[in-house]
C-alpha cells in the first residue's frame, strides 16, 4: 500500500497543478468534479480539526512554505483517520482512471520559406485516454517537406 506521505504529496501537487491554476480549462467535467470532491473532503476534515485556515492560505497564496504546511497537516489527518485516508485514495484512483494524455507536436509554429521535418513519433501509454495532434495552429511558408509522422495510442 502506498505510504500516506506519498498520497498527501500527490494530492497537494494535484491541487496546485498548472491545469488547475488555469481554471481547469484542460480538465474534463468529470475530472474537475472529482477534484471538487477531493477539495470538499479535505475542507470538511480540516474544518472539523480547526485547521481549515491552512487550506485557505495555501489556496490564496500557494507558496512552497504554505503548500508544505498544508501537506504536513494533510499527512497528519490521514495518519489519524483511516476512513478519511481511504476516501482520498478512492478519489485519487478515480482521477487517475480519468487521466488524459495530450501529445502535441508543433503547436503555434510559424515558418517562412522552407521547412523540413524528419521522423516524428508519438506513443501513449496503454490504459489512458489519449489525444494526439500534429501541426496544430502552425503556419509554413512556400515549401513544407514532411517526414514520417507516426501516432500510436
Amino acid at each position: 500500500m502506498e505510504p500516506v506521505s506519498l498520497t498527501a504529496a500527490a494530492i497537494v501537487s494535484l491541487i496546485f497543478s498548472e491545469a488547475l491554476k488555469e481554471g481547469g480549462k484542460a480538465l474534463g467535467k468529470g475530472v474537475s468534479d472529482q477534484i471538487g470532491q477531493l477539495l470538499s473532503a479535505i475542507r470538511q476534515k480540516f474544518q472539523a480539526a480547526g485547521t481549515e485556515g491552512l487550506l485557505t492560505r495555501a489556496q490564496e497564496n500557494p507558496t512552497e512554505k504554505n503548500t508544505a504546511k498544508l501537506q504536513d497537516e494533510l499527512e497528519t489527518q490521514m495518519e489519524e483517520d483511516q476512513t478519511f485516508t481511504a476516501r482520498l485514495k478512492e478519489l485519487m484512483t478515480q482521477l487517475r482512471a480519468n487521466e488524459t494524455v495530450n501529445q502535441i507536436v508543433l503547436k503555434g509554429v510559424k515558418v517562412q520559406g522552407k521547412a523540413t521535418l524528419g521522423v516524428i513519433e508519438q506513443e501513449a501509454t496503454p490504459g489512458n485516454s489519449v489525444n494526439q495532434e500534429a501541426l496544430v495552429d502552425s503556419e509554413f511558408g512556400s515549401d513544407l517537406n514532411l517526414g514520417n509522422i507516426k501516432q500510436k495510442g
